[in-house]
């Protein structure tokens, strides 16, 4: 069989100048230069290329290569595979015209100056600006938010007429950036979806700029572009910036998502920084708001992904009660205990800590929660509710479903007073359980007694008093430290007396309290999730999963390296015991059984079987009291066997043995396309299904000043001393010193 002779086109290329196409269908190239190459058939399209770079001397780079054909020189087709090589041999018979160009400007190409901007912005993209990012590393060049500020290469963002933008919110941005970088305000005349007109807010001054949404999408095509300005001085020191809250908050997403915590000031600051121009506070806060919604949507929609959310928490974590309530369609309760927090809580001691702190967040709320503590005293969140106010039925509800994950257990229940808790424990508990958190009562009692006179060091011997009747163990002390309030005064103790001693005092309380007389737990609940309650719902719970699940692995491992048979904490307390036990002496009386003088001369039986102790501290606290501590030297006894079980190290490797399974989130459904008048179509793709009911936000209503987020600080709460200048004593400043002049 004969061979096919191969097919040879003389193939003239051009490169560097402009195409322009005649009214008698040829065409003509203006500028640059052109080469003749022979090109043979069968060439691959990357020979093709090489071949022709080289002939033109020119780097392959990102370059595109057109060609037309002898039927029609007008029109150009793209060289982009072997097919289109084969199909230009096919279509020319002895020579053909080849163009090199760049290819057209868009936000694709100038990504190398802005490449964490597009990654933040996902599918929504951003502003974009020149190529030559490695010849632009100046000293000028500044990080605002996420993007990298040039200011020498500025203009490159809108390069004028054929530039490309991916959507309208890119171009605004664009202009923004232009805008702020040249220091000149503009205004639209037009600012439709299809078509865009902007001059410059300077009367008279020439600069404008035309761009439409080709084909009716949302690419949107620079059409006109006249980059001219002409101010005076006064249009200059009059500047002040066009600046869109939203544009603003897409250039920090990237650092939100990585710092929740970021500050408006934060923005205000490092926009400064970048453009010369302080924007106010209220911009700020606009922005990281606008910020926040791009992140994680619109606030109204995060509530319906709450019934997936619950559902795949059960599934995920095998034990976990995670429960929602709706009324008439809006959101109104959620209550999340996870199953291996439900586990460990079966090796901590039956005490838990109930407390509520306020979100700051779109649509506010509380969050109810409930905390014990381990075998080191440390924190062990158990359970916790998003409601929207602290009222009789949320905290009777959040009691009812604390009550399914804990069953039979009877547990003490260490409260604030707020009235709808203790209704509430009542109805679900009994009222036997709620004991009173001390620092809530002595701040009532430090009110009453200032209303009654007492100041300063009267008031403060009053509180000691307080504190001493809480910590009685024994009803004769008891009564003991109530006759010294009386004698300060008789309504004092008529207080004490009218405020049910029997939820707070050790001496009338029913059940063991481990000497938790303080609620100081769940504030560090509410500590701890501080960098969530700005969080909308849904956030709030996958950020809840990943803390507890990062504590739950840190304690695990901390708790396997103890050297000692206790915690750091159980083992500062027994050094505490021990050094007061120095100033104490023992007899043995048996084996096991020791009687202990005090500096009082006041006797003490300790019995090590029973871990008892006569002053009923050892019991009331599981650990070793000072007479005990006493006993124990020279005894050959270890201290660390009178510790109760449930605070030793063994207990604490339990309380963390059941680690956090972790929950996936990678087919969420977006809220973006969530679309909850078409659930069935979310079935399938995205995991919804048509039983989950459409759950709106709650009905909320937002005060006309900026709402508090700082705590109030307690009546009780120790201060800094203020020292005067002057004088160099306690107690007051400069401005209300009364000691004379130093001759």
């Amino acid at each position: 069989m004969a061979n096919v002779q191969q097919k040879t086109l003389t193939c003239f290329c051009y490169w560097g100048g402009k195409r322009t196409v005649n009214s008698n269908c040829t065409f003509s190239y203006d500028g640059g230069f052109s080469k003749a190459v022979l090109l043979k058939e069968g060439l691959k399209l990357f020979e093709l290329i090489e071949k022709i770079c080289a002939a033109l001397k020119t780097t392959v780079g990102e370059k595109q290569f057109f060609y037309n054909t002898n039927r029609d020189k007008t029109k150009c087709l793209l060289l982009d595979d072997e097919d289109t090589v084969a199909m230009m041999f096919h279509c020319n018979e002895d020579e053909v015209d080849l163009f090199v160009e760049e290819p057209p400007r868009s936000n694709d190409d100038l990504t190398a100056v802005f490449p964490s901007t597009r990654e933040s912005l996902l599918a929504d993209n951003t502003v974009v600006a020149s190529n030559n990012v490695m010849e632009m590393t100046n000293s000028h060049t500044k990080e605002m938010g996420m993007i990298p500020y040039l200011p020498e290469d500025v203009n490159e963002i809108l390069s004028g007429k054929g530039q490309l933008f991916d959507s309208p919110d890119i171009f605004k941005q664009a202009l923004m950036i232009f805008a702020a970088s040249n220091k000149f305000s503009f205004k639209y005349l037009d600012n439709s979806k299809a078509y865009y007109r902007v001059v410059c807010k300077v009367e008279g001054c020439p600069w404008k700029l035309t761009a439409t949404c080709d084909g009716g999408g949302d690419v949107v095509r620079v059409i006109g572009m006249k980059n001219e300005h002409i101010h005076n001085a006064s249009d200059g020191s009059s500047y002040k910036a066009t600046i869109s809250s939203k544009q603003v908050g897409l250039f920090f997403k990237n650092k939100i998502v990585q710092k929740p915590s970021f500050l408006p000031r934060d923005i205000c600051n490092e926009f400064e920084n970048a453009f010369q121009y302080r924007m106010s506070y209220k911009q700020g806060w606009r922005a990281k708001e606008q910020a926040k919604e791009c992140i994680s949507g619109p606030p109204s929609s995060c509530f319906h992904l709450l019934p997936w959310m619950c559902r795949r928490l059960e599934d995920a974590i095998p034990g976990t009660r995670a429960v929602w309530t709706s009324d008439e369609g809006k959101f109104k309760q959620l209550f999340v205990s996870y199953g291996c927090s439900i586990a460990g809580f079966k090796y901590c001691r039956p005490v838990l800590k109930l407390d509520a702190c306020f979100l700051t967040g779109y649509y506010r709320g509380h969050c109810l929660s409930a905390s014990a503590h381990d075998a080191d005293d440390g924190l062990y969140p158990l359970a916790y509710a998003i409601v929207s106010s602290e009222n009789d039925d949320d905290w009777l509800w959040f009691l009812q479903n604390l009550k399914e994950v804990i069953g039979e257990r009877r547990v003490v229940l260490v409260t604030d007073r707020n009235t709808s808790l203790l209704n509430g424990i009542i109805k679900v508990f009994g009222g036997d359980c709620n004991a009173w958190c001390l620092r809530h009562l002595k701040e009532n009692f430090s009110r009453f007694a200032s209303s009654k006179g007492f100041k300063n060091e009267r008031r403060k011997a009053a509180l000691k008093i307080v504190d001493q009747i809480a910590y009685a163990r024994t009803e004769n002390i008891f009564n003991f430290h109530m006759g010294r309030l009386r004698g300060m005064d008789p309504d004092l103790a008529k207080w004490v007396e009218d405020n049910n001693p029997n939820h707070w005092s050790n001496a009338y309380f029913p059940y063991k309290r481990w000497d938790k007389m303080y609620t100081n737990l769940a504030e560090c609940y509410n500590n701890w999730i501080l960098p969530l309650r700005d969080l909308d719902i849904m956030q709030f719970m996958t950020g809840h999963v990943t803390k507890l699940t990062d504590m739950l692995v840190r304690k695990r491992a901390a708790s396997c390296s103890w050297k000692l048979p206790v915690g750091p904490q159980i083992e500062k307390e027994i050094k505490e015991h021990q050094l007061v036990a120095r100033k104490y002496m023992h007899r043995p009386t048996s084996p096991t059984e020791f009687t202990v003088l005090n500096t009082h001369q006041k006797q003490f039986a300790v019995k090590f079987d029973q871990r008892t102790c006569s002053c009923l501290a050892w019991q009331m606290s599981g650990v070793p009291c000072a007479h005990a501590c006493c006993a124990i030297q020279n005894s050959g006894f270890s201290i660390y066997d009178m510790v109760d079980p449930m605070m030793c190290k063994s207990t604490q490797i339990l309380i963390y043995e059941n680690s956090m399974s972790p929950v996936p989130l990678h087919d969420m459904p977006l809220l973006s396309s969530f679309d909850p008048s078409n659930l069935s179509s979310y079935i399938t793709d995205e995991g919804m299904t048509c039983t989950d009911p459409v759950i709106n936000p709650p009905s909320t209503k937002r005060g006309s000043r900026r709402p508090k987020k700082r705590r109030i600080e307690s009546q009780t709460q120790e201060r800094d001393t203020v020292n005067c200048s002057r004088c160099r004593e306690p107690g007051h400043n400069r401005s209300t010193c009364k000691a004379p002049i130093p001759g």
